[in-house]
C-alpha cells in the first residue's frame, strides 16, 4: 500500500508538470494574446479594421498636414501602405517629437511613424522594429552666416525641437551653443526663417525639404553628418505579436517599388541596400 501510494504522488507530480509545460508552450497567437496576457494590437486592428497611427504634422518631407486636412509625406506613404496591409483604415493622430513614446505608453496609439530614430535609451521604453530609413543630423544657417563649423556654434543660438536627437547633440555635444528648443518642428524651422536664431539642427531629410523650399536662402554646415542613425516603427513593449507583424510587413516593404516611388519622391534617393 504504501508503493501504491507513491506511485500515485509520483504520477500526479508528472501530470502536474506536464500540465505547466504545456501551458507554456502554448502559443500566445493561440488566444491573439502577447508576452503581457493581454489581447493583442495585431488581433485588435484585424477585428476594429482601424488602426491608430502617431504621425507628424508639421516635419516635410516625413509628416506634414495639407491645406485640404489630409496627412502627406514620407513616413505618410508607409502608414497607408501598413494599413492596406492589414485591411484597416488609418486614423492619424498628430505627434510632436516630445509627444511620441508618451503616446505609446499611454495607448493612444497604435504605433508611431515619425522618424523614430532607434536610440538605445529611448528601446528602454518602447519596442522599435526594424528600420525602414537611415540619416543624420546636421545644422542649417543662413547662407551669409558667419558660422562655418560645428565650433562656430559655441555661443550661438541653436534651434531644436524637445525631445528630439538634435536637442540631445546639442546637450552632449555643444554645451557651449545656447540651445534653443520648440515644441514643433515647423516652430524650430519658423525662428530660423525669422532670424529668431542663428541655426538649426535638424535631420539631413528635414533640411533636404527646407532647402527645397528655401531660393538659397540656407546652407548646410560643410561637415560630417552628426550621430548618424537608423529610424524605425515604435510600439509599446510587450506585444511580441505585434512586433513581429510589424517587421515582417517592413521587411516586405523596404524592398518593394512603392518603397523605392516613396524615397525618390520625398528623398531624391534609392532605398538604401542596408535597410533591405
Amino acid at each position: 500500500m504504501h508503493i501504491t501510494r507513491k506511485a500515485a504522488m509520483f504520477a500526479a507530480a508528472v501530470a502536474a508538470a506536464t500540465v505547466l509545460a504545456l501551458s507554456g508552450c502554448t502559443s500566445p497567437s493561440a488566444g491573439g494574446g502577447n508576452a503581457g496576457g493581454g489581447e493583442s494590437v495585431l488581433s485588435k486592428v484585424l477585428s476594429s479594421k482601424t488602426i491608430k497611427i502617431g504621425v507628424f504634422a508639421d516635419a516635410p518631407p516625413y509628416g506634414v498636414m495639407t491645406s485640404n486636412g489630409k496627412y502627406d509625406g514620407f513616413d505618410i506613404d508607409k502608414a497607408n501602405a501598413l494599413a492596406k496591409s492589414l485591411g484597416a483604415k488609418a486614423q492619424f493622430v498628430s505627434a510632436t517629437n516630445a509627444s511620441r513614446i508618451p503616446m505609446l505608453e499611454t495607448g493612444k496609439v497604435d504605433v508611431i511613424i515619425a522618424a523614430l530614430t532607434n536610440l538605445d535609451e529611448r528601446a528602454q521604453k518602447v519596442a522599435m522594429t526594424r528600420p525602414y530609413a537611415a540619416e543624420g543630423q546636421v545644422v542649417l544657417v543662413p547662407v551669409n552666416s558667419p558660422i562655418t563649423s560645428y565650433a562656430d556654434l559655441a555661443g550661438r543660438n541653436v534651434a531644436a525641437t524637445r525631445g528630439s536627437v538634435p536637442a540631445t547633440i546639442l546637450a552632449s555635444k555643444f554645451p557651449e551653443a545656447k540651445a534653443t528648443l520648440f515644441e514643433a518642428v515647423a516652430d524650430s524651422i519658423q525662428a530660423l526663417r525669422s532670424n529668431k536664431v542663428d541655426a538649426l539642427m535638424e535631420s539631413n531629410s528635414v533640411v533636404a525639404g527646407i532647402m527645397k523650399d528655401s531660393a538659397g536662402q540656407f546652407r548646410v554646415l560643410d561637415a560630417p553628418q552628426l550621430s548618424p542613425s537608423f529610424v524605425s516603427f515604435g510600439v509599446k513593449q510587450g506585444d511580441q505579436l505585434w512586433l513581429n507583424y510589424l517587421d515582417n510587413f517592413l521587411m516586405n516593404y523596404n524592398i518593394s517599388s512603392s518603397a523605392e516611388d516613396s524615397y525618390k519622391k520625398w528623398l531624391g534617393t534609392d532605398v538604401p541596400e542596408l535597410i533591405k
